[in-house]
């Protein structure tokens, strides 16, 4: 199977039954809400073309709670940045689950991702070295990870340091159809914190099967923060259910190596059929995410 075509891209609209939109919002941000504006317009939004990155070094944070498919799309990124080639490095902070560092090579972590003063202390001279080297750089962070946070409170200045030397400060939060999973997004925006860009990725596989996923994230859409965030020039981005994610995870897999049918850690590779499906997931992931294109590492 050839991995060189991407599937040609569609404009996507976010349509949903209000019906299904039920009670008030979930209060998930305390006094974050204070930080939120009103954005006018239609409650269905479009994925939209996202600025031109083109050219720039790029500082990328993935960030989202457990079970919204962070690992699955950070490892995504990672491998089509190594599959061309390009110099990046990779840090996986998440004191939670560092299945990002297990499926990587080359990824770095802290001595004790857990402890705050360590993992500050790490995440400021990592900063500061792909600064000084003009080297790309994406890093995992968990949704109740504080070294962010903590950072940009002593730095308020953070992104504008990194923008004058050329880079890009890109924020991708991924976000099944739970309220609460937007908590990391609110947090960040309560302390204003205005990255060069950010992607909201919507997790299909946190859908119920046989739901609609409009249906199913219907609730995120109406969402103050998530309505802040696309009114302050957030991407929403689907991310496809991969069916085999399973089958390829206990094998150690990278995604393209599972398409070759190659074994990993197990002791046969996939089947035809899973193969395939892992094969069109690649490519529906290259148009879902065409509009940010310019955004990867």
């Amino acid at each position: 199977m050839a991995l060189a075509k991407s599937a040609k891209p569609a404009v996507t609209v976010f349509r949903f039954d209000d019906s299904s939109d039920d009670g008030p919002e979930l209060d998930i941000s305390g006094a974050a809400n204070k930080a939120s504006t009103k954005v006018s317009g239609s409650s269905t939004p479009k994925v939209e073309q996202g600025v031109d990155l083109s050219g720039k070094k790029k500082i990328i944070f993935f960030v989202g709670r457990g079970k919204t498919g962070k690992t699955t799309g950070i490892r995504w990124l990672a491998e089509t940045a190594i599959a061309s080639d390009r110099v990046l490095l990779m840090a996986d902070m998440d004191s939670t689950n560092d299945s990002f560092s297990q499926y990587i090579d080359g990824v770095s972590r802290p001595s004790d991702p857990s402890n705050p003063a360590i993992a500050l202390k790490w995440l400021d001279r990592l900063l500061q070295h792909a600064l000084q080297t003009g080297t790309s750089l994406l890093v995992d962070l968990g949704g109740g990870d504080t070294t962010l946070r903590r950072l940009v409170t002593q730095l308020p200045d953070l992104v504008s340091l990194f923008e004058e030397a050329g880079f890009a400060v890109i924020v991708f939060y991924a976000v099944g159809p739970q309220e609460e999973d937007l908590s990391p997004l609110a947090t960040m925006m309560g302390l204003d914190f205005q990255p060069t860009a950010m992607a909201i990725v919507l997790n299909e596989a946190m859908a119920e099967i046989g739901e609609s996923r409009e249906t199913a994230f219907a609730r995120i859409f109406h969402h103050s923060a998530f309505r802040t965030a696309v009114g302050r020039g957030a991407v929403p981005v689907w991310m496809p259910r991969l069916l085999p994610a399973q089958a390829v995870e206990i094998r150690r897999l990278p995604f393209r190596d599972a398409v070759e049918g190659r074994t990993g850690q197990g002791k046969t590779g996939l089947g035809p059929f899973d193969r395939s499906r892992v094969f069109n997931w690649l490519r529906t992931m290259d148009a879902n995410f065409s509009g940010i294109k310019t955004w990867l590492p």
